[in-house]
């Protein structure tokens, strides 16, 4: 089971600092993730929808959207792809103990993971079709061939509201 631990400031920066640690299994899966949303943005026509709504329209006008994805596209594609590279930099820094493995972060490192676990859960939900959230009353029957794309997309919340709690608590 994911758990966070506070290991206090850092002596020399004062920054926050926290070990996050995965079992043998939630590492296995979170370390396929950076892959999976790279060959994406790779391949955006892969998955055309899933990719608008990483990277949705800024202006209703199709010809001040078109000129504005020309000035930044590219750009915030670099961005996104950046960002794996730095998620799979910590994963490869990761220690590996008996039981799993544990990410050392700070405050820079926790708002990279969140980007990215954001970007995985919107992935998964579009590729859901969800809109909007989902409640407690909404059960996915294990039956269900998209039961694991669920389940992921909840495990990914859950970790993701345990790093926004933590950095909430230290500041």
């Amino acid at each position: 089971m994911t758990r966070l631990r506070y290991e206090g400031k850092d002596a020399k920066t004062g920054e926050d600092r926290w070990t996050l640690h995965f079992v043998e299994l939630e590492a296995n899966i979170l370390a396929s993730l950076p892959e999976q949303l790279e060959a994406l943005l790779t391949h955006p026509e892969s998955n055309q929808r899933v990719v608008d709504r990483l990277f949705p329209a800024s202006y209703e006008d199709p010809e001040e959207e078109a000129l504005n994805r020309k000035l930044l596209g590219d750009s915030l594609m670099a961005e996104r792809k950046e960002m794996i590279t730095a998620v799979n930099e910590q994963l490869e820094g990761a220690t590996k103990t008996d039981d799993g493995t544990e990410l050392h972060l700070d405050r820079a490192s926790v708002d990279l993971w969140l980007r990215f676990m954001n970007d995985v859960r919107l992935v998964i939900a579009t590729d859901l079709g969800i809109r909007e959230n989902i409640g407690d009353e909404d059960v996915v029957d294990p039956a269900n061939p998209d039961a694991p794309k669920y389940a992921l997309l909840e495990y990914l919340g859950g970790v993701e509201a345990i790093l926004v709690e933590a950095v909430s608590r230290a500041g």
